[in-house]
């Protein structure tokens, strides 16, 4: 009992430092304070840090260091027997083990928002709660801001150990320019009005303009050194518009708009365990498609198969090697990337740019100027044409149309056609009119001068860029990461080996199979004809239910039903005893799993992944302790009364324990001592009858 009441005595003045400490950070977050101040604040903070290291490293019973962490698993023998004992363990409270915080961001990555539905696991208790859903909105409504998300998580403070705060604020890159606003002008909505600005608004008439509509707009406005801050005043979002807003502003209107983030805060050092709901994966393992499906952008996963005639729209990206199965006339600029094969016949247009070298296995006729970069080998056998212009000087060594060893000097034009008998490194530039022999290969950065048609197919070390018009041949390859710069029509089968985004308006072809885990990006995907699943699949709320279509036995209801739709009403949650076929389209009020096996009927409409659902990032975490506490500036104050808070919910648990342990000592010690007078008490009564015995047989 001593020991404990020696360390707890120490602990109390502990935690009155620890109350002096909170008192001067909660001074330092407020900006009555200025540098100096703060600095002044940070020093008394640095000695009281000191003293609560002295008591951590010199309480002490009986020699053994009490409040350093080293007296943990320590025995009090409680019986009379061996083992009869209680364990006590006494934590560290040197200011950098105690008061430990988990810091990090929340954003969503939608900056159009959508629906965030948190499930937080407590790092206290591990039990995993589910917040109610919150829309994300730039509507100019509170309810659908950060700052509500904020109220949602901190409801639950408590349980799981985390706070959040919101922040919702945008500055201009440079500082504000002289103009007059338009009309069009608006935050969040409301009409700010023409407002004539001078630089750097010294005036003032746009900080006024703002912030005299702050009621309505939820947005106030402060300038430093010329530069506009917009700040939310409750947490909902900032969307900024107006034709002349940016010129004034410095920034574009986007630029302008934030939906925010939330700043989490969690007692302790564990990582933040919270998610999302689902993102509207499709999850079925292959869809067939009988007809035409236009798609906005979309992902189709590895292992699908593009069939022929699918057209890939301008902009797509080629997540793994695509071998196009005819010849392709791209209209625009094209990245082909290194890997990929260039089939025989496939035309090269003029302008461009090689990114690698390729190696031309058949003869090769130009048939306009072209210029071969310096550091090109020409290999042996190459023929160069009469008329070439040799811009570089090099030797003729047979002899052909030249004494042996004569140097033809730059700008020489060839009377006859010369034969290399070795490989030739161009030092400068090379060639007009030329035929480029197989076997020659092109450095990095050689620039095509007239349309090259290969006979061979040619593989491309590094990402090459294809002028429009230029025409990719039968078996041609399109290498994984290529993005296609204008429509691709597809004669044969394209086998994806890697995730493809598929731009906004690409058609996937009748017949086309999307494999397991393909994403579909567009508001709805209408099957052409019945459809049988492979794999359960789960389908979003909204998603619209075409007349015809078949829900199979087992599937699991999540939304109401009518007769009107599916001949038999049905409840959300139940699940379906036999098929079920829809006689009318319905919309899903909640997600449904159609489990494997079932036939979706053509004219089904299937919701895809359409934004709604807000996709989550969470930043890097950070770990404080009391010792990082830092209060010369606001930032950091604030930082610090979350950090003494914890420090003092830490103190207050091992004060706790040790509460626990001397009462359980107590209790032994009173239950000894009531122990000892019964058994006294009865050993008493036993010689009195023995003494009564002994007298009468006497």
């Amino acid at each position: 009992i001593g020991l404990i009441q020696t360390a707890d005595g120490a602990l109390s003045e502990y935690s009155n430092i620890l109350d002096t400490i909170k008192t001067k950070a909660v001074q330092a977050s407020s900006d009555t304070q200025n540098t100096s101040s703060r600095l002044a604040i940070q020093k008394d903070i640095d000695k009281l840090m000191e003293e609560l290291n002295v008591i951590s490293k010199t309480t002490s019973f009986n020699g053994q260091k009490l409040l350093s962490g080293n007296y943990t698993n320590k025995e009090f023998q409680m019986g009379a027997n061996a083992n009869e004992s209680v364990k006590l363990n006494i934590s560290s409270t040197e200011t950098n083990q105690i008061g430990h915080t988990s810091r990090t961001t929340l954003e969503i990555t939608n900056p159009g928002g959508g629906d965030v539905a948190l499930s937080i696991v407590s790092a206290t208790t591990g039990a995993a709660i589910q917040l109610k859903d919150i829309t994300l909105a730039s509507n100019n409504q509170a309810d659908n801001g950060m700052g509500a998300l904020a109220d949602e998580i901190n409801r639950f403070t408590g349980e799981t150990g985390i706070s959040a705060k919101a922040v919702v604020e945008t500055s201009t890159t440079n500082a504000i320019t002289a103009g007059t606003m338009g009309s069009d002008f608006t935050i969040n909505g409301t009409i700010i009005g023409n407002v004539i600005v001078e630089d750097n608004d010294n005036n003032g008439a746009l900080l006024n303009a703002i912030n005299s509509k702050t009621t309505q707009t939820g947005v106030a406005a402060t300038i430093e050194s010329g530069k506009m801050t917009l700040t939310s005043t409750d947490g909902r979002a900032i969307k900024v518009e107006g034709t002349t807003a940016s010129n004034i502003l410095g920034n574009t209107n986007a630029d302008m708009s934030t939906i925010g983030h939330l700043e989490l805060v969690q007692v302790g050092s564990s990582d933040f365990q919270i998610t999302n709901k689902s993102v509207g994966a499709v999850g079925f393992d292959l869809i067939t498609t009988t007809d035409e499906v236009t798609t906005e952008e979309s992902t189709v996963a590895s292992g699908s198969t593009l069939l022929t005639a699918t057209i890939l729209k301008q902009g797509s990206t080629i997540g793994g090697s695509a071998t196009i199965g005819a010849q392709s006339g791209l209209k625009i600029d094209q990245l082909i990337t290194k890997g990929s094969t260039i089939s025989a016949a496939a035309t090269i247009e003029v302008g461009t740019t090689l990114g690698g070298k390729l190696t031309n296995n058949g003869a090769l006729t130009l048939d306009q100027d072209m210029l071969v970069t310096a550091g090109s080998l020409l290999k042996a056998n190459t023929a160069l044409a009469a008329g070439t212009v040799i811009t570089t000087e090099f030797k003729d060594i047979n002899g052909d149309i030249h004494p042996v060893g004569e140097t033809l000097n730059a700008l020489t034009s060839l009377a006859a056609d010369i034969t290399l008998s070795q490989d030739m490194v161009i030092k400068k530039t090379s060639s007009a009119n030329s035929i480029i022999a197989t076997g020659s290969e092109f450095n990095t950065g050689s620039v095509a001068g007239a349309d090259l048609t290969s006979t061979l197919a040619i593989i491309t070390e590094e990402d090459m860029v294809l002028k429009k018009n230029s025409v990719l041949a039968t078996g041609t390859i399109l290498k994984a990461g290529s993005t296609i710069g204008q429509d691709v029509n597809l004669t044969a089968d394209l086998a994806v080996s890697d995730d493809m985004t598929l731009a906004t308006g690409s058609t996937i072809k009748a017949a086309s199979t999307l494999s397991t885990g393909s994403t579909i990006g567009n508001d709805t995907f209408s099957l052409g004809a019945a459809t049988t699943l492979t794999s359960d699949m789960s389908m979003k709320s909204g998603s619209v239910v075409g007349a015809a279509s078949i829900l199979k036995a087992g599937t699991v209801m999540s939304t109401d039903t009518t007769a009107a739709q599916t001949g038999v009403a049905f409840k959300a949650g139940e699940i379906l005893k036999t098929d079920l076929s829809v006689t009318a389209v319905f919309t899903l009020t909640a997600d449904m799993t159609i489990l494997k096996g079932s036939e979706l009927s053509a004219t089904t409409v299937l919701q895809a992944n359409d934004g709604k659902t807000g996709s989550l990032n969470m930043g890097s975490t950070t770990n404080d302790t009391l010792a990082d506490i830092d209060v010369t500036t606001l930032s950091g104050a604030m930082k610090a009364i979350d950090t003494v808070a914890a420090a003092i919910t830490s103190l207050d648990a091992i004060r706790s324990d040790l509460g626990s342990a001397q009462n359980q000592v107590v209790s032994t010690v009173n239950n000894i001592s009531v122990t000892q007078v019964n058994v006294k008490a009865a050993e008493s009564s036993l010689r009195d009858v023995d003494f009564a015995a002994e007298s009468a047989n006497f």
